[in-house]
C-alpha cells in the first residue's frame, strides 16, 4: 500500500460488491506520510477498486448504509488527541469511492458512526473525559448528512449500541439508553456495564454489579433477574444466536449459558482464566468461545469439543467462517473447525492493523502491507 502505516482493515459489512477496505494511519513522522486515504481492494486479487483521499487518518471501520440502489459507507477520520483536530464523519459511494458528504461540529469531539440503516446514520459523540451527561447522539440523513435530530446523552461508547425495530439503544458510561429511532425521544434508561440484545428485537440483557437482568425492549420493564455470588465480568450474545442464548462471563473463569426467557442456567463451561471478557461466535453447529484460547463447544449441551491455547499469548480473539481464525495482537492461527488442529501460524513480527475473514481466507493488514491468507490447507 502507498502508506508507511495502516490503521484498519475491514470487509465493511456491505451486501453488494464485496471489497476489503483499508485505511491509512498516522506515521511516526507525519510530515513524510500526511497523504491519508481509504482504499477499496478486490477480494480476489487485491487490486485497487478505488481510492478516496482524506485529510486525516481513518479512525473507524466503514459501516454500510443506504440502499442497494444508493450504497455508501460511513466512517470517521481525525486525530487521536483532542490537542489536534477532532473526528469528522465521512460518507463515500460504496462502488466508486466518490465523496458524498462530511459531518463535523464546532466543538472538538470524537464522533463515531454507531448505527446505520437505509435512511439514517446515527453518530455518537464523546471526549477524552467520560461523564454521564454533556454529550450527544445525532441522527443524520443518509443521503446528504443533514441533521434530523439530536439528543443529549453521556459519553457514547464505540460498542454496545444497536437498533432493534423502532428503538435505538445507546451505550454510555455505566448505562444503556433507549430512544425512538425516528424522533430521538428517550423511552427509558438503566444501569449497565455491558449489554446484549435479543436478535428477535424483544429483549435487552444488561449486566452490572454482579447481576444480569432481562428487560422489555419497548419500556424497560424487568422480565427477570439473576445475581451471581462469584461475580460477573461481562455479558455477550452472538450475532448468529439462533436460540437467543445469553452468555455471561464469571469472575471465577466460568462461562454460563442462560435461557433468555427466564435466566435459568443451561450449562457452564470452565474457561480457565479469571475475569475473562466473554466473546462468542456461532455457526449452525458449533459455538466458539474466546478467552485465554479458543474453545469449540456444543451450543445445546455445552460439551467442549476441542480447545486451542497458545503459550503466553494473552487474550485470544476468534473469527469464524469456513475456517476458524484465532488471533492476538501479533499472531494469527488457522484452525480446523472440526478438530481444532492448527493448519498454520502467521507471525510477521509487527502488530496487526486489522484482521477480517471470509470463507477460508483471512485478510490481514500489517505496517504498510495487506495479506490474503488461505486457511483451508496446512502449510
Amino acid at each position: 500500500m502507498p502508506h508507511d502505516e495502516l490503521g484498519l482493515l475491514s470487509l465493511g459489512g456491505g451486501p453488494e460488491t464485496p471489497a476489503i477496505f483499508v485505511g491509512s494511519a498516522a506515521s511516526d513522522d507525519e510530515s513524510t506520510d500526511a497523504d491519508h486515504a481509504i482504499h477499496a481492494l478486490s477480494l480476489q486479487d487485491g487490486g485497487e477498486k478505488w481510492r478516496t483521499d482524506v485529510s486525516n487518518p481513518v479512525q473507524t471501520a466503514p459501516r454500510y448504509a443506504g440502499t442497494g440502489e444508493t450504497p455508501r459507507i460511513v466512517f470517521a477520520t481525525g486525530q487521536e488527541s483532542l490537542h489536534g483536530k477532532a473526528f469528522q464523519i465521512q460518507s463515500v459511494d460504496y462502488d466508486s469511492g466518490e465523496r458524498l458528504w462530511q459531518f463535523d461540529i464546532d466543538d472538538r469531539r470524537f464522533l463515531y458512526p454507531i448505527v446505520t440503516s437505509e435512511e439514517t446514520v446515527i453518530v455518537g459523540r464523546r471526549d477524552d473525559q467520560l461523564y454521564e451527561s454533556g454529550e450527544y447522539v445525532y441522527a443524520l440523513d443518509v443521503s446528504n448528512g443533514d441533521e434530523r435530530w439530536r439528543t443529549e446523552t453521556g459519553d457514547v461508547s464505540e460498542s454496545g449500541n444497536a437498533r432493534r425495530r423502532d428503538t435505538l439503544f445507546v451505550k454510555t458510561l455505566r448505562r444503556v439508553r433507549a430512544y425512538g429511532l425516528e424522533d430521538g425521544d428517550e423511552r427509558w434508561q438503566t444501569t449497565a456495564e455491558t449489554v446484549g440484545y435479543d436478535n428477535r428485537g424483544e429483549r435487552v440483557f444488561v449486566e452490572a454489579d454482579d447481576t444480569v437482568r432481562a428487560l422489555k425492549r419497548t419500556d424497560g420493564t424487568e422480565l427477570w433477574q439473576r445475581e451471581f455470588d462469584n461475580g460477573t465480568s461481562g455479558i455477550a450474545t452472538p450475532r448468529e444466536a439462533m436460540d437467543g442464548t445469553v452468555f455471561v462471563g464469571g469472575s471465577d473463569g466460568q462461562l454460563l449459558a442462560l435461557s433468555p426467557l427466564d435466566g435459568e442456567t443451561r450449562w457452564t463451561l470452565s474457561i480457565g482464566s479469571d475475569n475473562f471478557w466473554p466473546s462468542v461466535e456461532r455457526t449452525s453447529e458449533q459455538l466458539f468461545v474466546a478467552g485465554s484460547g479458543v474453545h469449540a463447544v456444543d451450543p445445546v449441551s455445552g460439551e467442549r469439543q476441542w480447545s486451542f491455547t497458545p503459550d503466553g499469548e494473552g487474550y485470544v480473539n476468534v473469527d469464524v467462517s469456513q475456517t476458524v481464525f484465532a488471533r492476538t495482537k501479533q499472531h494469527l492461527w488457522a484452525l480446523d473447525p472440526e478438530t481444532g488442529e492448527k493448519r498454520w501460524q502467521f507471525a510477521p513480527g509487527s502488530r496487526f492493523a486489522g484482521v477480517a475473514s471470509a470463507g477460508d481466507f483471512a485478510f490481514v493488514a500489517v505496517n504498510g502491507r495487506v495479506y490474503a491468507l488461505d486457511g483451508s490447507e496446512s502449510t
